[in-house]
């Protein structure tokens, strides 16, 4: 008999990958009184009821609500009260593209007298809730009753009106920091629920220094979607080239671009690696290129030849956004095996270089704008200013090229040894994965239902 209903929240496209393909869901199907109800955007329902449906697992499609002027101004509010290089340099970015000062003035002004008064923090949320629409979903509320809300994203908008929906009706809430970078580049939670998941004690002081969590409140999980890294099995090398079409006896170079959000110079770095290897810059290298999931990719006069392979992660949907396609398990799986059969990683964002480290593999981060000389604010460099990943460039845990000789010198002294930096990749590691064990997820499923018990 079902005597216990928890609403599992699936609006950003990467929950699926990062949570529900993991062993939290597998963890809660086991006990066969419990019933998850997933919520996925309507155009969805078909493709996530086919990858994770089981008889006690429903998949509800539902419209996705578009932000108000209200929400609009809120999150101009919230997104101010976080004081970090990151913020910082994101407004910076923005007052140089749309040369709003009197805007940029307030939000900083607001960042700097407001941010570290937990008062204000606490008196701007409840002007929130006070406002919000508190009927997302409702329906099913009295449909299904549930004991339990888990928020997957507490910053995506839909999540929010899901926790808001979920707090006028007395039902408990968790909520879960999807991504290293959140805390400290979105501002303060709109609404706070009653449990935090954090992956790591990064993100645990982060929450408690700028969203006034309590230690008690917050669970510290591992991150779940590498439990895939530790307990899969890898695909063997010939049979792994022989799919991407490149010879197993060379050495293979990963590219994770940037993606068009961020610049318009990726193809200029694919010329940049056609280069070193047509000229024997480097030593003999192929390059395996995987767009960057959500988000297009220019090749511009780029034109792979017979050193390079293209692969185009994701499951899309017809009349959508690129930014919301879906992997599958089958993607986290190959993504495990380009990671696992490359010999160097390139990339514009630092995420894939944890994933990197994993398989004890190097990783260069491209920090300059391949041959051209763009202004500060436009330039890649700005990155380097980021707070989540400053402290891992500092380490050196992942090297930064800041221009084409830099981009040579460390291309070439990783293909020739991979151990260089080693030591620093394991303390990466224990900082940002905290237990990489193989179990984050199950933690995860294990603590939702002590907390439906």
């Amino acid at each position: 008999m079902i005597n216990k209903t928890i609403f599992i929240s699936a609006f950003n496209p990467f929950i699926l990958r990062n949570v529900l393909a993991s062993n939290v869901l597998k963890t809660l199907k086991i006990d066969a009184s419990i019933k998850v109800v997933v919520f996925v955007p309507d155009y969805k329902a078909d493709f996530f009821k086919h990858e994770i449906g089981a008889p006690n697992v429903i998949v509800e499609g539902v419209a996705v609500w578009k932000t108000s002027r209200r929400d609009t101004i809120f999150k101009y509010l919230t997104s101010s009260l976080v004081s970090t290089r990151t913020i910082l340099v994101n407004k910076r970015v923005r007052l140089a593209r749309d040369g709003r000062w009197f805007r940029f003035a307030v939000s900083w002004l607001i960042m700097e007298l407001f941010s570290r008064l937990p008062i204000f923090k606490a008196l701007v949320r409840r002007l929130d809730y006070s406002t919000i629409r508190k009927d997302y979903c409702s329906n099913y509320f009295f449909k299904y009753r549930p004991q339990l809300v888990f928020i997957t994203d507490v910053f995506n908008d839909n999540d929010i009106f899901l926790l808001a929906t979920a707090k006028r009706r007395g039902v408990s809430t968790i909520g879960m920091i999807r991504s290293w970078d959140n805390l400290t580049s979105k501002g303060i939670l709109r609404i706070k629920p009653d449990k935090l998941i954090v992956h790591n004690e990064i993100l645990q002081k982060q929450a408690i220094k700028y969203n006034d969590f309590s230690k008690k409140d917050i669970f510290i999980s591992g991150i779940p979607q590498y439990d895939r890294y530790i307990n899969g099995e890898r695909m063997n090398r010939e049979e792994f080239f022989k799919k991407i079409g490149l010879d197993p006896k060379q050495k293979l170079i990963l590219f994770s671009p940037f993606g068009g959000r961020f610049t318009d110079t990726d193809w200029q770095i694919m010329e940049i690696l056609k280069g070193f290897i047509k000229n024997k810059e480097i030593i003999p290298a192929q390059v395996l290129i995987r767009f960057t999931p959500n988000d297009p990719v220019h090749l511009g006069k780029f034109i792979p030849d017979e050193n390079f392979c293209i692969d185009k992660p994701g499951r899309s949907f017809e009349g959508r956004s690129i930014r919301d396609q879906e992997l599958i398990d089958a993607d986290m799986d190959w993504l495990a095996d380009c990671l696992y059969h490359s010999d160097v990683i390139v990339a514009g964002g630092g995420s894939i270089g944890i994933d990197a480290a994993i398989f004890s593999k190097p990783t260069i981060l491209i920090h300059f704008d391949g041959f051209d000389k763009k202004p500060y604010w436009q330039s890649v460099k700005r990155f380097l200013e980021y707070q989540h990943p400053y402290d891992i460039i500092k380490s050196g845990a992942m090297f930064s090229a800041q221009n084409i000789e830099e981009f040579k010198k460390y291309l070439d002294a990783s293909l020739k040894n991979p151990d260089l930096n080693t030591s620093a990749r394991k303390e990466m590691l224990e900082n940002q994965c905290w237990k990489l064990d193989g179990y984050s997820g199950e933690r995860i499923g294990k603590f939702l239902l002590s907390l439906l018990y």
